[in-house]
């Protein structure tokens, strides 16, 4: 019987050759002529076969069968049928039947009739899952005549030892043929034969066992009653004790398996009789069974009380600690076993909570249980950490010492080891399986766990399940949710264990682990925790002034120990510039840290560790598991931002107990603050999750589940590309909302499946392959590998998961591909027709409306602006940004281009190959053409084309009787198709319709899904890598602050914790002793009692901010109580302000912006400054600047138009601001603009009573677009002075009205002294409809002095010189008159009178950057600059020549204020950025009044200034009305000490003063006055064909004038005067004056606005003419 297994294994070899089969000495089988060798050896083994049934042992003398033997075998043989039926995957009709019957009959017809008739005369019924599978199709509904044998319940009872049998894959029949049922019969009877000659090679009593096990179960007892098997009732207890004795419990509970899990017991017991342990139980049984692994429990895992040889041996962790690592004895914690007990646990089946210290051997706690489950029952231990480089550590750590057990699956595997891996889980090579808690969230990963015994879940890092963990995660919170529903899909009896490890915990945070598992899996955690401390540390801190200090101390401390030694720094950057500045003064080091390439990684730490290097400078990230023993030095040249943190760290020194180790700290105050700025960059604030809702709100409106990536999210946010780690944010935020009920995040599932296969078999597939066109060289290769993995595991209909086999990711998964590769082969399989085709796409018509129309609109928008972008990239790179672009497309006559859809543009096109695009942080691009401009424009077109023909037969596959186009409900349908339809199109559509390709009708599709005019999931989209989404709770529902507890808890404790360490490292300095104490404390005493004992008072507040108390006594300590009342407000979501003058505005905006972004979770990019000048928007920056440093630079403080200027996708300028504001706040309300220009989380606005209608409409619009957007306005609505363009605070007022709103008045003036006070209050008696009602209160001692002199006279300028005169010196002064010729002619007085005076006025027509110099400046850098940024040789050679060609200009002093102020505020000097600059700027906005005795100014330009003493001219020939008080106001708000009112109206009267006086002289006309010519002053047309003339002058030459000509010195004509101008000199000419002199003022470009663009601009000269008496 043996022989003749053996010689059927050899004649089926590869090794026999049949074709020229020659036997030796003896004919053992005699094959005729005319049979094929498969034939005669199917039929011979048919023969061979039939007598193994029988069990007849007829042989002749030689051993070999004879012929008339044979013959009465076959006689005498049972009569039996071999079945196999193809169902139909979703009608589940049998469409195909084939059997082979005992007598050699075929049957292969799909006829159930005349099956039966085939089956006639047969009496077993045999089949590969015949029982549960083909019987259920095939005689459904009639009763089953014959005994049934079913060989897929018998195979892994026969085989369960690798390597399996050959014919069995999981479930399923290994084929190489499609849709062939007799090829399928073919191969369920030579298993079938395989079975019984297995089951006649056992031994009589495992026989006789497994008979008797199974005698009454229908999957066997068919099988057993063919082989003729023998039960016996009374015996199978001691038959299972007697077998397997020794490597089973000597006391088990038998009985109990046998009467209640028999099956189980039998599969459970041929595992244990393997010898190679990696052989695992079928995945299906484990499903069907799944009490086998509950069973393997009791029979292998359970240790007895009794105690017995299997148990005091194979479960004994000591035995075994020797057997797999070599060790003696476990490490001892202060004479505590904790390391033997906690193994012991966990062999015990108990859960437990492990808190070991670095070093501490917790690996080797749950590795060693691992390795013995491994063994003994064949288990799978899954250790989820959050640490890649760590499992990788563990896993080759294991293998240095022989262990090849342990296997890890990560995101840093590429495709080939990833697949290798899942190989090895999969086929049992694996015991110990390393994962992160986001790889739980792979179908693959689901799928090859449960076809695996999981005996127990390792969690390492377990204070990551607590938010007061120094490392708190919230897709930790996952993790039970994971292992619970594998219990239930397991159907496990009990509980799978669960082992928490962690190096440093406090009380609170094992009491929060407990908790969790408690609450999640109900499982009570057992605690093994060591409160041993490591006594060969010394620990010290040393404290360093600066950072030079630093590195000095540093590099005498690695100097002095020579040994290898450890630098922690907290930043990256820091790593590379440390080590390389060590390496310089000769002491070499290497830098580490968590994203450096790899190899470079893998190579410095082996250097290091090797001894090579002997210091290693690093990042937290150097360390973990890493176990070097003669580390004698730990220098935190940062200190840690926890204790725990930092003695982890330092635990890192000193692992040798022999050695005495030095841990030192450098330490400086400013470390913490550091760590704050961290903090605040990663921490996902209760807004920005609010924002993800929003967007994931948006994105299921039509319907709660989606597909989409996390960068879809992030932006459909409004979070811009360029924020921190934005995919693992977006993560951590929808991680949240799931913990919460939000929504539920799904396994990362592609919608692609490759299923319908269409060849008969492998070598048809791969002839067809190979013959078609659509595959390349290297893609046939790809192709074959696919269709053999569906082929192989060909019953597909029969399998449990059938899309889980066939899904494109677990195809590349276990191919070793990427899942492009998959998809694209899978795609053109589909076209060759190879696999039927599948409407895997889903497309949702819901953003290009209601119609087809709109669709084609929308697409014939784009193409215009997409020709646009490709005819202006140049064959050279084009350096140019968004905005400009757009800009450029408007100008150009494009009127619906917009920033957004070039962006789109530019992704698609960059994404398909059009163009190369870099981009910087502030989005500047460089542009480059891929191919010529005429192939590129024909492909464009072909898209086109397609684009209209896909939107035509899209909006056709609508159901017209349904006729819902919403988008509610999808179009399904498959690239093959789209691409069949378009080929049958009329060949004139197409000039070339056999040249389309699958690869144009994805990019076509891609495209109409960027621009909008369809919204696709499923598909090729597996490409990004979405995420399934359902959403739970409905549209209006919001995330709420009770939602944000447990992160906001952590966050408080991250906080605490930098205190904490902070305060370690001062007792540190001070008492040693003391500091050793605080430590144990920390980690021994309950948290709340700690807090009490060290940090008491008003320290307690200091915990609750993350800056140190030293920053914020120096950011806080000096504001008011009600300043300080407007910076502690965090909830409030619209604060209004309504600041009285001198209360301090800009002081407390700018500590609030500080707050916000320092104490309030704010990030730069969700906070927004508007102001109404530039100059506002550069003193916030400046001031900001000075109050929290660098941080400042990367806050968007702009003025409304800038800002909408850049909403429209605009360069602003204030030439051209019509409306702009209007434009983009319709557009925010449109949709139209990109969410992440518009997604803050708080908007503040400075001067909020100068809104106008537009402003508040944009402001509104903000606050609807953003639900939880904060507001903070400040203003002062007594100050609204213009009204004139469309100002008004009642638009402040109506904020206050907002729901959560919180009006603040501010109405101490430390400003002014009390009598002005009262003067002013008096005064704005005067004015209605005010916000505030309390009066102003000075804050100041001392009273001032306030004098109103009224005048009879006409001109008062004399009387207010000579007052001035007499208080000269005794502080700044500043006159305040209403008009500019005022303005000047006081100018002239005071400079007749030797008075050094500077003038503040408004440049009505005069734009900032037509001034000659500025145009110079600005041309020569555009001229130079090669790319978005300026670089500093560049901006330095701008300035040299600039300066030196206008140095005699006496306007140039403008122009060096402005450079002066942008280089103040802007980091790195952007292009784009210095053109905005200007072009908002206005020339006051850079007077320097530096050196001058007195300013002279109109009072709207004096708005925000102050001065000591104030002299007002105030004429009373105006109209009284509201706006006209204001002004007034204005300007005696702005005198500090004293205030002088000269007027010869009686707004002033009756007010309280310090002085009433009426001066009764009548004063003649100034005898010089001052005109400053405007350009409605010139004629401008004169200037045309002067402009060299003109720009050979320079600000301050001096000219002459003569009837109605201003002459240069050379006397030719320079600048005629205007009409009205003439006129206007007539009239002072009439009185007595003449033009006695005249300047150049400025010098500017003009061109008329109704001009061609292409018309060149020419010169203007402005000047001033002084006309005397």
């Amino acid at each position: 019987m043996y022989f003749c297994k053996e010689l059927l294994q050899v004649l089926q070899s590869d090794k026999c050759n049949l074709d020229n089969w020659i036997f030796a000495d003896r004919g053992i089988l005699m094959m005729p002529s005319d049979c094929t060798v498969d034939k005669f050896l199917r039929l011979e083994s048919m023969k061979i076969w039939e007598r193994l049934i029988r069990g007849i042992k007829a042989e002749d003398k030689n051993g070999i069968f004879s012929q008339k033997t044979t013959s009465e075998t076959y006689n005498n043989a049972p009569r039996y049928a071999v079945i196999d039926a193809e169902i139909g995957l979703s009608d589940h009709k049998v469409h195909d039947i084939g059997a082979l019957r005992h007598d050699g009959g075929v049957f292969h017809k799909s006829s159930k009739s005349e099956l039966l008739g085939f089956l006639k005369d047969v009496d077993y019924l045999c089949g590969h899952n015949i029982i549960h599978h083909d019987i259920k199709y095939l005689f459904e509904d009639e009763p089953c005549q014959w005994i049934l044998v079913d060989t897929l319940y018998v195979s892994p009872l026969l085989f369960p030892e690798r390597p399996y049998h050959r014919l069995v894959k999981d479930d399923k029949l290994v084929s190489d043929q499609m849709n062939n049922p007799v090829n399928d019969c073919e191969k369920a009877r030579d298993l079938l034969m395989d079975e019984v000659a297995q089951w006649n090679s056992q031994p009589d009593e495992k026989r006789i066992l497994f008979a008797s096990l199974l005698k009454d179960k229908r999957e066997f007892e068919g099988f057993f009653k063919m082989v003729g098997a023998t039960a016996v009732d009374d015996r199978p207890a001691d038959l299972v004790r007697s077998i397997y004795k020794g490597m089973i419990c000597g006391n088990a509970d038998i009985d109990m398996m046998i009467r209640l899990y028999p099956c189980e017991l039998a599969y459970a017991l041929v595992l244990i009789d393997t010898t190679d342990h990696r052989s695992v139980t079928p995945g299906w049984v484990l499903k069907n069974y799944p009490a086998v692994e509950f069973v393997m429990k009791l029979l292998r895992e359970t240790s007895c009380s009794e105690g017995c040889d299997y148990c005091n041996t194979k479960l004994n962790v000591r035995y075994n600690l020797k057997t797999f690592f070599g060790y003696d004895g476990f490490r001892t914690y202060d004479g505590v076993p904790l390391q033997e007990q906690a193994a012991k646990a966990a062999i015990d089946g108990k859960s437990l909570l492990a808190i070991f210290p670095t070093g501490g051997g917790k690996s080797l706690t749950f590795q060693l249980p691992a390795l013995m489950q491994g063994r003994s029952v064949h288990g799978l231990t899954v250790v989820i950490s959050p640490l890649q480089s760590l499992m990788k550590d563990q896993v080759d750590n294991l293998a240095d010492r022989g262990i090849t057990d342990a296997v890890t699956i990560n995101g840093l595997l590429d495709p080939i080891s990833r697949s290798l891996a899942i190989k090895r889980v999969q086929d049992g090579d694996a015991s110990l399986l390393y994962i992160s808690p986001e790889t739980l969230r792979s179908k693959t990963i689901e799928k090859i766990l449960t076809a695996r015994n999981v005996v127990r879940f390792v969690i390492d890092e377990a204070h990551c399940f607590s938010s007061w963990g120094q490392d708190f995660r919230v897709d930790y919170l996952y993790i039970g949710k994971f292992i619970s529903e594998y219990q239930k899909r397991k159907r496990c009896k009990t509980p799978i264990p669960v082992s928490c490890f962690t190096a440093t915990a406090k009380q609170k945070v094992i009491q929060d682990i407990c908790d969790y598992f408690s609450k999640t899996l109900n499982i009570n955690l057992e605690l093994f925790a060591s409160n041993a401390s490591r006594t060969n540390l010394r620990y010290s801190v040393i404290y360093a002034e600066t950072d030079n200090d630093k590195y000095l101390k540093l590099r005498s401390l690695v100097s002095e120990f020579n040994c290898p030694a450890i630098v922690y720094v907290s930043r990256t950057k820091r790593t590379v510039d440390l080590a390389r500045k060590l390496t310089s003064d000769g002491l070499k080091a290497l830098p580490f840290y968590g994203k450096m390439d790899a190899d470079e990684k893998i190579s410095n730490q082996d250097a290091f560790m090797s001894g090579r290097v002997r210091i290693i400078v690093a990042t937290s990230a150097f360390g973990m598991g890493v176990d070097k023993k003669d580390v004698g030095l730990v220098v935190h040249y940062d200190i840690s931002d926890s204790l725990e943190n930092y003695v982890q760290e330092a635990g890192r020194a000193g692992r040798d107990p022999e050695l005495t180790a030095r841990c030192y700290v450098l330490y400086n105050d400013n470390d913490l603050d550091k760590h704050f700025i961290l903090l605040n960059q990663t921490k996902l604030s209760i807004s920005e999750i609010q924002q993800v809702w929003r967007a994931v709100k948006n994105l299921t409106k039509h319907r709660t589940k989606v597909s989409c990536s996390a960068l879809e999210i992030a932006r459909c946010a409004g979070w811009d590309d360029s924020v921190y780690d934005i995919e693992t944010r977006v993560r951590t935020a929808l991680a949240t909302l799931e913990q919460s009920g939000y929504l539920i995040r799904g396994n990362n599932v592609p919608h692609v499946y490759a299923t319908g296969i269409t060849v008969k078999n492998m070598d048809e597939a791969r002839e067809r392959i190979s013959s078609s066109v659509l595959f390349g060289s290297d893609e046939t290769e790809t192709a074959v590998r696919i269709i053999k993995s569906l082929i192989s595991q060909k019953n597909i209909a029969k399998a449990g998961d059938a899309e889980g086999e066939s899904r494109i990711d677990y195809l590349a998964d276990i191919l070793g591909l990427s899942k492009s590769e998959v998809v694209s082969a899978v795609e053109r399989m589909r076209q060759a027709g190879i696999l039927a085709d599948s409407m895997d796409i889903s497309a949702y018509l819901l953003d290009a409306g209601d119609s087809e129309r709109k669709a084609m609109l929308l697409l014939t928008r784009f193409e215009k602006l997409e020709k646009y972008i490709l005819s202006c990239l140049p064959d050279e790179p084009l350096r140019i940004s968004c905005k400009q672009f757009n800009d450029n497309a408007l100008n150009y006559g494009i009127t619906t281009s917009k920033e957004k859809d070039i962006r789109t543009l530019l992704y698609f096109l960059t994404v398909k190959g059009y163009v190369r695009k870099k981009e910087d942080a502030q989005h500047n691009m460089e542009l480059r053409r891929v191919g010529d401009m005429e192939s590129t424009i024909k492909r464009l077109e072909k898209r086109m084309e397609i684009c209209q023909v896909a939107i035509e037969w899209l909006y056709g596959q609508v159901d017209d009787k349904d006729g819902d186009k919403s988008g509610s409900k999808p179009v399904m349908f498959s690239l093959v198709g789209l691409l069949n339809y378009i080929k049958q199109k009329q060949k004139s559509f197409f000039t070339e319709l056999d040249n389309v390709k699958l690869d144009d009708v994805e990019e076509a599709l891609l495209y109409l899904s960027r621009i909008g005019a369809l919204k696709l999931e499923g598909g090729f989209l597996v490409l990004y890598n979405a995420m399934n989404i359902q959403r739970i709770k409905d549209t209006k529902s919001r995330f709420k602050q009770e939602d944000y507890r447990m992160l906001n808890e952590f966050y408080k404790q991250k906080i605490q914790q930098v205190h904490i360490v902070g305060e370690y490292a001062n007792l540190m300095v001070k008492d040693y002793n003391a500091a050793l104490q605080y430590v144990s404390d920390y980690f021994r005493m309950d948290y709340k009692k700690f807090i009490l004992k060290y940090f008491k008072g008003e320290r307690v507040n200091d915990l609750q901010r993350n800056l140190t108390p030293k920053k914020y006594k120096q950011l806080f300590g000096q504001l008011s109580e009600r300043q300080m009342e407007i910076i502690s407000d965090k909830e409030s979501r619209c604060i209004v302000v309504a600041a009285g003058p001198g209360s301090g505005k800009t002081r407390v905006l700018v500590h609030k912006l500080a707050s916000l972004l320092l104490l309030e979770d704010v990030k730069h990019e969700q906070l927004l400054m508007l102001t109404f000048s530039r100059a506002a928007a550069t003193e916030f920056k400046q001031r900001l600047m000075q109050l929290i440093g660098n941080a400042a630079h990367f806050v968007e403080i702009k003025t409304f138009h800038s800002y909408c200027f850049d909403l429209l996708g605009r360069i602003g300028n204030l030439d051209d601001v019509d409306n702009v504001v209007g434009r983009a706040a319709q557009m925010i309300v449109n949709g139209e603009v990109e969410p992440s220009k518009i997604g803050k989380t708080v908007l503040v606005i400075d001067e909020a009573q100068d809104m106008s209608g537009d402003e508040y409409k944009l402001v509104k619009a903000l606050m609807d677009a953003n639900d939880d957007m904060r507001v903070i306005a400040v203003g002062d609505d007594d100050q609204n002075i213009y009204e004139f363009r469309g100002s008004d605070s009642k638009y402040m007022y109506q904020l206050t009205k907002e729901e959560g709103s919180r009006f603040i008045e501010m109405t101490e003036n430390y400003r002014s002294e009390r009598h002005l006070v009262d003067f002013s209050n008096d005064f704005l008696r005067n004015v209605s409809r005010r916000m505030k009602v309390t009066p102003i209160k000075s804050m100041k001692e001392s009273d001032g002095r306030v004098e109103v002199v009224h005048c009879n006279s006409l001109y008062m300028y004399k009387p207010l010189v000579n007052c001035l005169m007499s208080h000269k010196g005794k502080g700044s002064s500043c006159i305040l008159t209403q008009t500019n010729e005022e303005t000047v002619t006081l100018v002239a007085i005071l400079r007749r009178h030797g008075i050094r005076c500077k003038l503040i006025q408004s440049m009505e027509g005069m734009l900032f950057w037509n001034m000659v110099e500025v145009r110079y400046f600005m041309k020569y850098i555009s001229k130079h600059v090669t790319s978005p940024l300026i670089q500093d040789d560049l901006w330095e050679k701008a300035k040299q020549k600039t300066f030196s060609l206008y140095e005699c200009s006496k306007s140039l002093v403008y122009l060096k204020r402005c450079i002066e102020l942008f280089e103040q505020t802007s980091k790195t000097k952007y292009l784009s950025d210095f053109r905005e600059f200007v072009f908002e700027s206005s020339v006051e906005d850079f007077c320097d009044l530096s050196g001058a005795d007195v300013v002279v100014s109109t009072i709207h330009k004096a708005k925000g200034r102050e001065f000591d003493d104030v002299y007002m001219l105030i004429s009373g020939n105006y109209a009284k009305d509201d706006c006209l008080m204001r002004r007034y106001y204005v300007g005696m708000t702005r005198a500090k000490q004293r205030l002088f009112v000269y007027t010869n109206g009686n707004c002033f009267d009756r007010l309280r003063a310090d002085r009433h006086m009426t001066d009764r002289e009548q004063y003649a006309m100034p005898e010089e006055i001052v005109l400053q010519l405007s350009h409605k002053d010139v004629y401008l047309q004169f200037f045309k064909g002067r402009k060299n003339e003109v720009l050979a002058l320079r600000s301050g030459d001096r000219l002459t004038y003569g009837n109605h000509f201003l002459y240069n010195a050379a006397g030719m004509p320079v600048a005629k005067l205007s009409v009205n101008m003439q006129k206007t000199l007539a009239e002072w000419e009439s009185r007595g004056y003449s033009v006695r002199s005249a300047s150049v003022r400025f010098i500017v470009a003009w061109k008329p606005k109704d001009a061609p663009r292409d018309e060149a601009e020419t010169a203007v000269l402005l000047a001033d003419m002084i006309l005397s008496l």
